[in-house]
């Protein structure tokens, strides 16, 4: 089936060095970023001392006002500066205990940030810091010192620690099952999208696994079916909550290029600061839409607000306002540009029926999709819904 490609113009930038297209997301923990195998830039020369008198500490889960978090406690001196990284065995365990290489990923990772965001993993002595929920099983927790010009001096100190799933909740189990949802048609004020959706508990009480958008039977050449996907949702006060997430990154034989399939949600921009149209929303780990129940078997599926700004300069307009839609697009890497594998798609509001309290036959797992490469699972600073800044977005086309 061929891909509709098309290459976006008017780069709204906004929080972001311009020419960076690397998908690095701080707000959720839906699977992280580079792998043990990426190649890092050159740093200073430095020799491996491990200092065990600096102390971190986990301190369990905690229900704040904004949310769950994972605390933790560091005992260091008030002359130590320090990055602090959280991250999952397994993904440790892919660097073959090369600490140097590991040290030199996560410096680069932090050094990738913008400022106010670099504030939030560097740290100056002892520290309670909190990090957004993390999934059950065994991890890792660094401290890393750096110096003042931010080159890393060798010392570190680590703290091996597990998590134990929760029981499932019953308000959390109410989305488990197969469900039918059915929106408009993008464009058409009349014709409808179905989707038949599978959820299952990926974290109880957190986060579910979600197979079918954009599953709809074939119709013709311009709809690419998504047999092999799967998205990630979280719970959140009885609602569940849709975000942008990476999904894979996979060689594409037919145009001979490397993509990275990502799943993200578009606004229709109304004013004249830039061409009117819709925009893609290209921030990973933000909210795009909430499921909230109506009754036992229906809910349905309301857009979130997002922030971002659109045009440059002088010219350049603040928007609030909600989500168009959601779907996957892919960002080729030899194109340079954004595409979107279905022409029409469904828009916001959804209506959602339950057909069943068990989940509909998954489809195969993206971790056994040839080619696929997955994220890795690293803890992410906590930051509440109200302190995050506006999303980058750029222009795709008039609707």
């Amino acid at each position: 089936m061929r891909k509709l490609r098309f290459m976006m113009a008017a780069v709204a930038v906004v929080l972001a060095v311009a020419g960076c297209r690397k998908h690095e997301r701080y707000q959720r923990q839906s699977g992280g970023s580079d792998s043990g195998s990426t190649v890092v830039e050159p740093v200073a020369q430095f020799e491996l001392s491990r200092n065990d008198s600096w102390k971190i500490e986990y301190g369990g889960r905690q229900t704040r006002p904004d949310g769950k978090v994972e605390v933790f406690t560091t005992r260091v001196p008030n002359n130590v500066i320090y990055l602090i990284s959280v991250l999952s065995l397994d993904d440790y365990a892919s660097y073959n205990n090369d600490k140097k290489q590991f040290m030199e990923n996560e410096l680069k990772w932090v050094m990738g940030m913008d400022s106010e965001q670099q504030k939030k993993y560097i740290y100056t002595g002892p520290e309670t810091i909190y990090l957004d929920p993390l999934r059950s099983g065994d991890w890792l927790a660094f401290i890393i010192a750096i110096d003042s010009d931010n080159n890393l001096t060798g010392e570190y100190s680590y703290l091996s620690f597990s998590i134990e799933q929760e029981e499932p909740t019953p308000e959390y189990k109410k989305w488990i099952g197969t469900w039918k949802v059915t929106g408009k048609l993008d464009g058409s004020s009349s014709e409808e999208v179905s989707y038949i959706l599978s959820v299952d508990s990926e974290e109880n009480n957190y986060m579910y696994r979600v197979y079918g958008w954009e599953t709809l039977e074939n119709k013709n050449e311009s709809w690419k079916q998504k047999d092999e996907e799967d998205l990630v949702t979280f719970f959140d006060s009885g609602d569940m909550i849709f975000t942008s997430q990476y999904i894979r990154t996979y060689e594409d034989k037919e145009y001979n290029d490397t993509v990275e399939e990502v799943f993200l949600g578009e606004i229709f921009y109304k004013g004249a600061a830039d061409t009117p149209g819709l925009y893609i929303i290209e921030e990973e780990d933000i909210d795009l839409a909430k499921a909230s129940f109506k009754d036992e078997k229906q809910a349905t599926i309301e857009p979130v607000e997002v922030r971002t700004v659109i045009g440059e300069g002088k010219e350049a307009e603040n928007v609030e306002t909600v989500y168009y839609d959601m779907k996957y697009f892919g960002w080729s890497q030899k194109e340079m540009g954004w595409f979107v594998y279905n022409e029409h798609v469904g828009i916001f509001p959804y209506a959602m029926e339950k057909l069943s309290d068990e989940p509909a036959p998954k489809t195969k797992s993206l971790v056994q999709f040839r080619g696929a490469k997955t994220r890795v699972q690293r803890g992410r600073v906590h930051v509440s819904r109200s302190e995050r800044k506006p999303a980058k977005a750029v222009f795709a086309g008039n609707r």
